[in-house]
Formats: C-alpha cells, sequence, structure tokens
C-alpha cells in the first residue's frame, strides 16, 4: 500500500511538474508548448538546496534541458538571506537582457505541497570553475568586468529594488560586528588583534561606499560560475543569486580570484581591470586602486572569519586569517 501511495505521488508530481512548464513556456514563448515526454534526475552539483535537470521532450519534436533548484528555508536565519524571494526577483526583474552571464530564466512556481519556490532554469551542461583550466577563469573575470559596466549604467533602477541588499557602511560595519563577535568566543587574543585591524574600518567603510554602484553577486566564488565550453569563447553563466545587492562591484572579484597564487591572482586583476579601462568604475590613480583592492580584501577576510564559527574552522585558519587582516589595514 505504501509503494503504492509513492507511486501515485511521483505521478500527480510528474503531472504538476509537466503542467507548470507549459504554463511557464507559454507565457515566456507566447506559444503553446504540449509536452510529450519528461525525465527528472537529481542534479549532481546542488548544495544547499534541493535541485534537479529536466530532460523535456515536445509533441513538436523539439527539446529543451532545464535546471530546476527548489529554494527552502535552509539558511533563512543568514543575515543576508533574510528576502526569500531575491533570487526569483533578480532574475525576474534584473537578468533578461540578452547577452548577459546567466543562465536563462524560464520562470518560477510556487509548490504548496514541498512549501518551496521552484526556479526553472536554462540547463547548462558543463561544470564550474573550480573544475576548469585557469584560462576559463579569467574569460569569466572579463565577463564579470562587462556585467559591471552594464549595470552601473543602471545604478537607479537598483536602487530602487527593495528586494536588493545594499552594501553601503552600515552593511560592512554590521560584518565586522560580527566577525569581533565570533572570534570573541573563540579566542580573546585574536579577538583584540582583530580590533586592531578593524579600527580604521571607517577607512575601509568610506573606500568601499564611494566607489560607483553596481550589481553585485556578493557569493561569486568559482562554485557560482559556470563556464560552458561548446562554444568559443566559452559562455560564462554566474549563478545563485540568493546575497545579491548593490554596491562595489570589485568585491565579486576579489572573492572569485580568493586562493589563486600570486601569478594568477595578478593575472586576474589586469584582466578585469583592462576591460574597465576608460570607465568611472575603477580609481585612474595606481594608489587608489591598490587601497581599493586591499579594502575590498579585507571585508572578504572579515566576512569569512564571522562565519568561522559555524564553518568549524581550526584556530591555525581563523589566526592566519587575521594576520591577513592586519597587513591589508597597512595597505589602504
Amino acid at each position: 500500500m505504501g509503494a503504492r501511495c509513492e507511486i501515485q505521488k511521483a505521478n500527480l508530481d510528474e503531472t504538476d511538474i509537466r503542467l507548470t512548464l507549459e504554463r511557464l513556456l507559454q507565457d515566456k514563448q507566447g506559444r503553446h508548448a504540449k509536452i510529450s515526454s519528461l525525465r527528472r534526475e537529481p542534479s549532481p552539483f546542488a548544495t544547499l538546496f534541493p535541485a534537479e535537470v529536466l530532460s523535456v521532450s515536445f509533441e513538436s519534436g523539439d527539446e529543451l534541458s532545464l535546471f530546476v533548484k527548489h529554494l527552502g528555508p535552509e539558511q533563512s536565519d543568514h543575515p543576508d538571506k533574510q528576502r526569500r524571494d531575491r533570487e526569483t526577483r533578480v532574475y525576474e526583474e534584473l537578468l533578461g537582457a540578452d547577452n548577459l552571464p546567466v543562465p536563462r530564466y524560464y520562470g518560477s512556481n510556487w509548490n504548496e505541497t514541498t512549501k518551496r519556490r521552484e526556479i526553472f532554469l536554462e540547463y547548462i551542461d558543463d561544470w564550474n570553475l573550480k573544475y576548469h583550466d585557469l584560462e576559463y577563469w579569467f574569460i569569466a573575470a572579463r565577463r564579470l568586468a562587462q556585467f559591471h559596466a552594464y549595470f552601473a549604467t543602471r545604478a537607479e533602477k537598483l536602487l530602487a529594488c527593495d528586494f536588493l541588499l545594499r552594501f553601503d557602511t552600515s552593511y560592512l560595519y554590521e560584518w565586522a560586528d560580527r566577525a569581533l563577535s565570533v572570534l570573541r568566543d573563540q579566542s580573546e587574543e585574536l579577538a583584540a588583534e582583530l580590533t586592531l585591524a578593524v579600527g580604521s574600518y571607517d577607512r575601509v567603510a568610506e573606500i568601499l561606499a564611494r566607489q560607483p554602484l553596481t550589481l553585485a553577486h556578493n557569493d561569486l566564488a568559482p562554485k557560482n560560475v559556470l563556464a560552458d565550453r561548446s562554444t568559443n569563447p566559452a559562455r560564462i553563466c554566474f549563478v545563485d543569486w540568493e546575497m545579491a545587492g548593490v554596491g562595489c562591484g570589485l568585491m565579486d572579484l576579489v572573492e572569485l580570484k580568493y586562493g589563486l597564487d600570486p601569478v594568477n591572482d595578478q593575472k586576474m586583476r589586469m584582466v578585469y581591470c583592462a576591460e574597465l579601462a576608460g570607465t568611472d568604475l575603477l580609481p585612474s590613480c595606481p594608489e587608489d586602486r591598490s587601497s581599493l583592492f586591499a579594502a575590498c580584501e579585507l571585508s572578504q577576510t572579515v566576512y569569512r572569519l564571522a562565519h568561522s564559527k559555524s564553518w568549524n574552522l581550526p584556530t591555525a585558519r581563523v589566526a592566519q586569517w587575521v594576520s591577513e587582516a592586519r597587513q591589508l589595514v597597512m595597505r589602504i
């Protein structure tokens, strides 16, 4: 009896997802698309949220592969994830233009049974940057610069989006306070060292807050950058927009290149900066640009320190980050 119920539930889920897909595709393409078959497979790259890949065949003979992300209550206590509708609205209201480095968005649906928001995206049949050679990282840096330049001309529209985070001085101070609080629970000595480092955080916040505004991803680790090598050059797609906001775009590059060796770190910087040459998105003065990079890197270090306890990091790693924070202050 239990097995029969599970089969009935699976059939119901498939019927629901067929109807949802047909409705979304009709809204997107303006024509009715009847699905003839549907295959569902769990995505091997699902991390925080459940995800699956849909292989869809239509009565017309067309085929389509979709990535479905099932947004739920995971990490709902994260300070940057209080707006659970943020990713959906970013796709719907901001990322619809052609030639942006994002997967195509087909729509979303609230699943009353699972109590999850389902986001339907184009399936990119390739890997993220963690599994790619560095040449694709440099392509990603160039596309990131182009992305930031595109949205820098749309700052007024971004500021009107109440679902986006604001990477202003208040935001930066809040994460510095969280980092200090976390370190006090682990080591008074390390907390004292970090206090010295962020004692001049006014300067850091001021540098970052005065930069031209753009749309910032705010979690652009290599795992959130797909590179489709079926095209030449490879097509880059930034994914997972749950923590997107308005602020200094260079923060994204600093997150993306974190952990690279010095030579390739410098190459990433050069590619990004060269793409923005002649714009006002980066300081023209080399000293000011160096200070801006250091301010971004310090902010990212403080953010990681704020998560060090929840990530169960060893004290040695935390101490290394505190030391890096003090060194970065000297460069600002």
